[in-house]
């Protein structure tokens, strides 16, 4: 077999094929770049997602008890189960696209002192009405829920959903905004309360109360007071008093914790480290993590001649804002949790 005639060397193929191999890199700086920082950024949405609603936060102070949780996170469409809360309950503000107490928790706050007595002039056994203070209903609404995780027989995850609260805001290209904002409603509904260790589910010991009733991780319930809450509620029904309190928002920070701000103090807040400790393979991409809460919202109905809880709802939106490949990204995730408490 013949060889290969070779093209003798000139000046103008050696230009040629220079040429040649800059056109190469123009068209391969066109196309690979772009699609490495679209996987990327596809990377990171699927990350995030993933925080939100698949990988339940597990991280607890040495000898607490894991967290089996939601956020991780979060879902649902559709409002709370009133199954378990009197029907004549005021539902949830519809609008709000509250969400209950938020399900990844993480590691215990500082705050995990133990439960505040919630002790003012309108204790337990002192009774409301609709037109006590707002001070006098926290009060009384301390002391009720307060006395959930250490005194109740058994405290149940009735229901847990994870909504959609508002699509993507940022600078994102529209085309991977959409991608995200699908993955996310895709992702949206009620957990399987199946898949979670069963003492997360029906809690009977105070070490589990402890880990799954919110405050999540925390030995007490609510650190509420009247500069927390926006409007308070009081029904009475019979025997009952259903009492809900709309909590005030607390805008995204780098310092959200257990019994800090305002939603700190009565729900499972997301916690910056939340992400940061399960972005996995995003880990590297994201920065300036900051999560924030509003629309909070949270009803308890109450047996006025023992002051005990006996069903419990949770609502808030929480907010995750980053940034990452040079984009700034905000994202809220709506949560409920429906609860019902034996004594």
């Amino acid at each position: 077999m013949s060889k290969k005639e070779k093209i003798p060397s000139t000046p103008e193929t050696r230009a040629k094929a220079i040429a040649d191999k800059q056109e190469v890199r123009k068209a391969f700086k066109k196309t690979f770049f772009p699609a490495l920082a679209i996987c990327l950024c596809l990377l990171l949405i699927y990350s995030v997602s993933y925080i939100a609603f698949f990988k339940p936060a597990e991280i607890t102070e040495e000898g607490s008890v894991p967290v089996v949780n939601n956020n991780s996170n979060i879902s649902s469409v559709g409002g709370a189960d009133n199954s378990a809360v009197d029907t004549n309950t005021p539902a949830a503000d519809s609008g709000s696209g509250a969400t209950a107490s938020g399900g990844s928790s993480g590691t215990a706050s500082s705050g995990g002192s133990a439960a505040p007595s919630g002790g003012s002039s309108a204790s337990a056994s002192g009774g409301i009405s609709a037109s006590s203070s707002t001070a006098d209903v926290v009060n009384y609404f301390n002391t009720a829920i307060n006395k959930v995780k250490p005194n109740a027989k058994k405290v149940t995850l009735v229901k847990e959903l994870n909504k959609e609260a508002g699509g993507i805001e940022g600078n994102l290209p529209s085309t991977l905004t959409s991608i995200a904002n699908s993955l996310i409603a895709s992702n949206m509904g009620e957990k399987d309360l199946s898949t979670l260790d069963p003492g997360a589910v029906n809690a009977t010991t105070v070490e589990q109360k402890n880990a799954m009733f919110p405050v999540e991780n925390e030995t007490w319930s609510s650190k509420l007071t009247a500069d927390d809450v926006e409007k308070a509620e009081v029904q009475e029904n019979g025997g009952k008093y259903v009492i809900t309190l709309h909590i005030k928002a607390d805008e995204p920070s780098a310092d959200t914790a257990h019994g800090v701000g305002h939603n700190g103090k009565i729900f499972s807040v997301v916690m910056p480290s939340i992400v940061t400790d399960n972005a996995g393979p995003a880990s590297s991409l994201i920065k300036d993590v900051k999560t924030g809460h509003k629309d909070g919202i949270v009803r308890i109905t109450v047996d006025k001649a023992t002051g005990n809880v006996t069903d419990a709802f949770y609502s808030y939106v929480w907010t995750l804002s980053l940034s990452a490949l040079g984009a700034d990204l905000s994202i809220p995730f709506g949560l409920e949790k429906t609860f019902t408490i034996s004594w």
